[in-house]
């Protein structure tokens, strides 16, 4: 009687097993998938139409080059697609091609060419991460009528990833993604569990890969990758909390407020609206169309998950993504990434240095041919994202914008003297700065103040060793935009011209100020070039633009100083140089140190060192970064050593515990 009703017992328990399963909600999770899919396309009619009447019998576009083999730009998987985007035509209501007999054909054709020949890439990217994710969209949209042996062998295609949960960052979360889905359409209870777990635990912020402390993203070591890898972690998961929201594999609330936190103090300090710069992408400044995106279409998706959580800011983010006013206002520095971002209804500023404790920039798979001299000191300012966007294949490699070089320097020394402080609204940046040619080696200390709408750069120390060669600073490498002024509002420049002594050149809204005597060299011709130039996937097309390039020049072993003025207008300037409202106190290898009328005082100490200032004397016993406000002092450590710092100001004795990370510490006057 027992071991019947024991058997009674399992019998029930399987049956509520196998009950239960077939209400998990997997068609609830890739029917919402679908629908994101659907949401999000732009591909227009004409596009699909073209498609549609230009596949062969075999299933193949004749435009489409079958043999490529280059490895970071496939161009082979066109025609995964434009599969993909004929799928969704054929499924979203009001299309002309829903559910036409004569697109579901195209699509089988086409889905079967690639099935039969498994086209493969030497980039295992491609054939792990890049073709599955096609294949995973495919799926999701033609699931309803593929069938037996197509069905099968589309999810072998799928199949193709490998799931390696010791990734991290953005490939964690490719193949996970990968995984998670292919649990869904096979049923895998395990293989989704195992997939959910994995992309949760990933979203977090660490002291490795992906999201760090400051909110900055790394990927590929230490290099900041907020826009390049870290556009791929943050859009693939919000995606990913919206699909699987409220179904028993959901990302746990603290994940979303970690997704809402990238994004909002990351993210989009580190950008102007939709425009980025190359200071946030790395390798991917040499992929057209990289230093635009618009994220506003996602925002909505994660703005309804925990709605309670600074839903107000998403609001604010998103009216701006969508060409409302600039709502950042003030400066963000990021110590574990060493970029800096000045944002002001006028303009956004950026700054990416470099230090010891951070990568060189990358060159993998043929890109970023040309990048030697970023992130050294790289200085860009938007005003309406036109400045730089697809500006790279027209730009001068060595003189790029903000950077200190000479003209035969080959590579660069990454710096162990780099950091910054900010207070609020305000903030200074400093890096020492080494580059190399053959039998010569240029040496400086950089100083950049942000303060009142206007961007100071201190430069002590010039010192080249070697070689004579030409010493410069470029001050602007952008599109020109608009009239360009010398001096005066009624001497516009139309041509090249080598100038001394220069009171101020004015162009898009900025006045570029000498601080200091140099010659200055403005460059405002056209220029030619090609994508193929920086990298080997990109067009051999020769296009031209015109650039505006600001050359400050210099005499070796001297120091320089010049203004970037991004409020005054053109007809104020001449009127605001008779009366400055800051000073420069020092300008040296061991000590550079701005004030201004207000109170504001910055500077920054390479040892033990003494600062006259304008009401008092400043004493600090080591190394550090200063801010001093009228009831505050703000303090960092640009070696990134920690430890204790004594400061004595108007007979005060302060003392500090500096971060080892470069965070900014602060103490009351």
């Amino acid at each position: 009687m027992k071991k019947f009703k024991l058997g009674w017992l399992l019998v029930v328990l399987t049956l509520g097993f196998q009950v239960a399963q077939s209400q998990l909600p997997y068609h609830q999770v890739i029917n919402r998938y679908k629908a994101f899919l659907i949401d999000l396309d732009t591909t227009s009619t004409q596009s699909v139409k073209n498609w549609l009447a230009t596949v062969d019998e075999s299933g193949k576009w004749g435009d489409v080059d079958y043999r490529d083999q280059n490895s970071s730009s496939w161009k082979t998987t066109e025609h995964l697609d434009r599969l993909v985007k004929i799928s969704v035509a054929y499924q979203k209501r009001g299309s002309p091609f829903y559910q036409n007999d004569s697109a579901r054909k195209v699509i089988s054709k086409a889905l079967d060419h690639w099935m039969t020949a498994v086209y493969r890439n030497p980039n295992w990217w491609y054939n792990e991460i890049g073709v599955p994710q096609f294949w995973r969209d495919i799926i999701t949209l033609d699931g309803d009528f593929l069938k037996g042996q197509q069905r099968t062998k589309a999810l072998n295609v799928l199949r193709q990833f490998k799931l390696k949960p010791n990734f991290t960052g953005a490939n964690l979360t490719w193949s996970a993604d990968l995984s998670l889905h292919y649990g869904l359409f096979t049923q895998n209870d395990s293989l989704i569990i195992q997939a959910s777990k994995l992309l949760a635990k990933e979203i977090k912020v660490s002291n490795g890969e992906g999201i760090r402390p400051d909110f900055s993203y790394h990927q590929h070591g230490s290099r900041l990758q907020t826009h390049h890898y870290g556009a791929a972690f943050l859009k693939e998961n919000i995606r990913l909390a919206y699909e699987l929201n409220g179904t028993p594999w959901a990302f746990p609330v603290e994940k979303i407020v970690v997704l809402k936190d990238f994004l909002l103090e990351g993210w989009q300090w580190m950008e102007r609206g939709i425009y980025l710069t190359p200071g946030s992408i790395d390798r991917a400044v040499s992929r057209k169309g990289f230093l635009k995106q618009d994220i506003s279409r996602l925002i909505p998706y994660l703005s309804q998950l925990d709605r309670g959580y600074r839903s107000l800011d998403l609001d604010a983010m998103l009216k701006f993504q969508k060409g409302g006013m600039q709502h950042l206002k003030g400066f963000k520095y990021f110590p574990f990434s060493y970029f800096a971002a000045y944002q002001q209804p006028e303009f956004s500023f950026f700054l990416k240095t470099i230090s010891n404790k951070t990568e060189v920039t990358e060159r993998i798979n043929g890109e970023n041919q040309k990048g030697t001299f970023l992130n050294l000191g790289n200085t860009y300012f938007i005003k309406n994202g036109k400045e730089y966007t697809d500006l790279m294949p027209f730009w001068d490699w060595n003189k790029l914008p903000g950077v200190t070089n000479f003209e035969s320097a080959t590579s660069i020394s990454r710096s162990h003297f780099a950091g910054g402080v900010q207070a609020d609204g305000s903030g200074v940046v400093v890096m020492d700065v080494e580059t190399i040619g053959s039998d010569s080696k240029l040496s400086a200390s950089k100083f950049w103040s942000m303060h009142k709408g206007r961007v100071f750069c201190l430069i002590a120390d010039i010192a080249l060793r070697g070689s004579a060669d030409s010493i410069f600073t470029t001050l602007e490498q952008s599109r020109i935009q608009g009239l360009m002024f010398l001096n005066s509002v009624d001497n516009i420049l139309i041509t090249n011209a080598v100038m001394e002594p220069v009171k101020w050149i004015h162009h898009h809204g900025l006045t570029y100020i000498p601080l200091t005597q140099g010659l200055m060299d403005l460059s405002v011709g056209r220029v030619k070039g090609s994508w193929s130039d920086l990298s080997k996937s990109g067009s051999k097309d020769i296009g031209e633009e015109k650039v505006f390039k600001l050359v400050l020049h210099h005499q070796n072993n001297t120091s320089a100083a010049y203004m970037v003025d991004g409020i005054t207008p053109l007809d104020q300037v001449q009127k605001k140089l008779a009366r400055p409202d800051w000073k420069i106190l020092q300008n040296t290898s061991t000590c550079q140190a701005i004030s201004f009328s207000d109170g504001i005082t910055m500077a920054s100490f390479h040892q033990k060192n003494t600062l006259k200032l304008p009401k008092s004397i400043i004493s600090v016993d080591r190394a550090c970064l200063i801010l001093i406000d009228s009831d505050k002092i703000y303090a960092s450590d640009p070696l990134k050593i920690g430890g204790k710092l004594e400061i004595q100001i108007s007979g005060k004795k302060l003392r500090f515990d500096l971060p080892a990370d470069g965070t900014t510490v602060n103490q009351n006057l």
